[in-house]
């Protein structure tokens, strides 16, 4: 997925991504659920399905009717996530909400230059222990 800064206008190339969605296995799905929507409604992402077992949610550009990013019950197993955010301030925003959520800090907003230069990004444990990014690359 390629983005051009403007949520509104970002399009995908040729309508081909490399990964088509990911499943996170998580322990409780409404304290998931919860900590999801807050921090990914920062970066444009709404909840799409709702069973007993299974949420997911989209940017509304996905190609899979379903959904980028699936929640669905069981034995969690860990794992690293960054989702792309537009500006500084999308990450700072990713990053407290997920606090407010009940994630804990694994690296506050700011540049990680040993990566690149722009590479400004902050990390959150998730409930079940996930390690994930907001990073924006300006």
């Amino acid at each position: 997925m390629f983005y051009n800064g403007d949520k509104k206008k970002r399009s995908r190339v040729d309508d081909k991504q490399m990964i088509n969605h990911i499943n996170v296995i998580v322990s409780d799905l409404k304290r998931s659920t919860d900590f999801y929507e807050s921090v990914l409604a920062v970066l444009g992402y709404r909840k799409k399905l709702v069973s007993e077992q299974t949420v997911s949610f989209s940017d509304g550009l996905s190609s899979d009717p379903g959904g980028d990013l699936w929640l669905s019950v069981g034995k969690p197993v860990s794992g690293h996530f960054a989702f792309q955010a537009d500006t500084h301030k999308e990450v700072h925003d990713f990053f407290e909400r997920g606090i407010n959520y009940g994630g804990k800090s694994n690296g506050a907003p700011g540049y990680r230059v040993h990566y690149h230069p722009q590479y400004y990004a902050a990390y959150l444990l998730d409930p079940d222990g996930y390690n994930i990014e907001a990073v924006c690359h300006k």
